[in-house]
């Protein structure tokens, strides 16, 4: 007959449940270091930006940035043909050293101008 020794067992058993901890502890330390060196490696996020460049701006609203210029040029034409108009129509912007700069604010007061006004139409269609 084989002696058991209940002891060995509960040793036994203590020592897998510590590896089981130990290793989900490493797992778990390596996580969090991937994505702390994802989290650095991120620009300052939009919204923490007041102002926006041309490629943040297309972001925030949700167009390519090719496609947010050509917006914005396409405004601006038809805005300075005017000599009184409704601001949000257009998509305001400033310029420093040939960048343009926008305002998150007046990007969201161009789209609820939209969202009520275009009715699914391109808004500076003829």
């Amino acid at each position: 007959m084989h002696k058991t020794y209940p002891i060995l067992h509960v040793v036994l058993v203590i020592l897998c449940c510590l590896s089981f901890i130990y290793g989900a502890k490493l797992i778990a330390d390596a996580i969090q270091a991937a994505s702390a060196t994802t989290d650095a490696s991120k620009p300052k996020a939009l919204s923490d930006a007041v102002l926006l460049t041309d490629e943040e701006a297309a972001s925030y609203v949700g167009l390519p940035e090719t496609s947010f210029k050509e917006l914005v040029n396409k405004s601006e034409a038809i805005r300075e043909k005017l000599s009184a108009y409704d601001t949000d129509k257009y998509i305001s912007f400033f310029q420093i050293n040939g960048h343009r700069y926008y305002s998150k604010s007046t990007l969201d007061k161009w789209i609820d101008y939209h969202m009520l006004h275009s009715r699914g139409k391109d808004p500076f269609s003829s």
